[in-house]
């Protein structure tokens, strides 16, 4: 005897149904791909998308698996970014909300080593706390919606925010897993040489400043490998199905691939560049927005000693004024705006290195 499912729609449960039964409501309309199911006597809910041979399965369009020139990588990225832009703000708002909070509510964070936290200190570090918690969970959602939408804008298909969130919720997991080996690859081969290099430079003499440059160069080859090794982590884990090492696996000999080819048809240095492009348009971005409120800030100073007397108010103030708050709102929504896209060209280009590559799962 199959399996039976119980069917939740619009908080109604409906069942327990056999597979047949499925894919006769999945024929008439009754069923889409985002309603929760779950198995007779299991409390775990998943997508009925998930269950095999209940949808057909789209195949691939070739529009995705197809070689790119890198101009045609950030021009079709702004084209995918335009036609799906209200999903993509969206899920950028899961982080970038949070993310906003966390930096407004840490402003008002005062720490002494004589008197106890305050009040306000402890509420403040009780916000930013949930603020920086919401910001780790939504941040893999984030991820595994923009690798969706992405991979369905470009095969032409419409995509609907609802199903977008629940597909990236089912795997949230192991997006998450991956996100802590990632991140925190990064983070140790960060910290560490930073100590390191604090720890030397403190002695003030020629060899511990010499050796403190051997690590500083040592931290720049750590990034420059992780970068190699990380650069299409997300792709594999989310749109290939890949887990663990399998993902960065296949990331790495991604970005190793074409080593025959001409520099700039490479993944590696494509990588490179649009990562390099997205920075100087985030920085001018942040820039423009940022100069209307420091030009504010200069209209008072009139000399060196006035300069110094309003960066004295800044640092020592007890908690950000209007000014401070409404600048970090608008860097917060340049952010919010730009973060999609540099997700956007990656998906893009690693379907041009998987152009190359042998199906797998396709």
């Amino acid at each position: 005897m199959g399996e039976e499912w119980i069917v939740r729609v619009e908080g109604e449960e409906y069942g327990p149904v056999d597979e047949d039964t499925l894919r006769e409501w999945q024929r008439e309309g009754r069923l889409i791909s985002s309603n929760p199911v779950r198995k007779n006597g299991d409390p775990v809910w998943i997508t009925a998308g998930e269950i095999p041979g209940i949808f057909p399965v789209p195949e691939p369009s070739r529009e995705q698996f197809r070689s790119r020139s890198l101009s045609n990588i950030v021009a079709e990225s702004f084209r995918i970014y335009a036609r799906g832009f209200r999903l993509f703000f969206v899920l950028a708002l899961l982080v970038s909300v949070p993310s906003f909070f966390f930096k407004v509510s840490c402003s008002y964070i005062e720490v002494s080593t004589n008197t106890p936290l305050s009040r306000t200190s402890m509420i403040a570090s009780a916000i930013a706390l949930v603020m920086f918690v919401c910001v780790v969970v939504a941040w893999p959602i984030f991820i595994a919606g923009l690798q969706f939408a992405t991979a369905d804008l470009a095969a032409g298909r419409t995509i609907q925010l609802r199903d977008v969130f629940q597909r990236a919720c089912v795997i949230w997991p192991r997006i998450a897993k991956l996100c802590v080996a990632v991140y925190g690859a990064y983070i140790f081969w960060t910290l560490v040489p930073v100590l390191a290099i604090l720890s030397l430079a403190a002695a003030a003499t020629i060899l511990p400043l010499l050796l403190a440059m051997l690590v500083l160069a040592f931290q720049v080859y750590m990034a420059g490998r992780l970068f190699i090794n990380f650069m299409f982590w997300q792709q594999s884990s989310v749109l290939e199905g890949l887990d663990g090492l399998e993902a960065l696996r296949e990331s790495r000999e991604l970005a190793r691939s074409r080593k025959n080819a001409p520099m700039l048809q490479r993944p590696l240095y494509r990588g490179a560049i649009l990562a390099s492009l997205w920075l100087l348009l985030v920085l001018a971005l942040s820039s423009g927005a940022e100069l209307p409120f420091l030009l504010i800030r200069l209209q008072g100073i009139t000399d060196p000693q006035s300069a110094q007397r309003v960066l004295h108010d800044l640092l020592n103030a007890p908690a950000p004024d209007a000014m401070t708050i409404a600048s970090y709102a608008i860097t917060s929504l340049v952010q919010t705006l730009a973060r999609p896209l540099l997700g956007i060209a990656f998906v893009l280009l690693y379907f041009d290195a998987k152009s190359t590559e042998p199906a797998r799962g396709r």
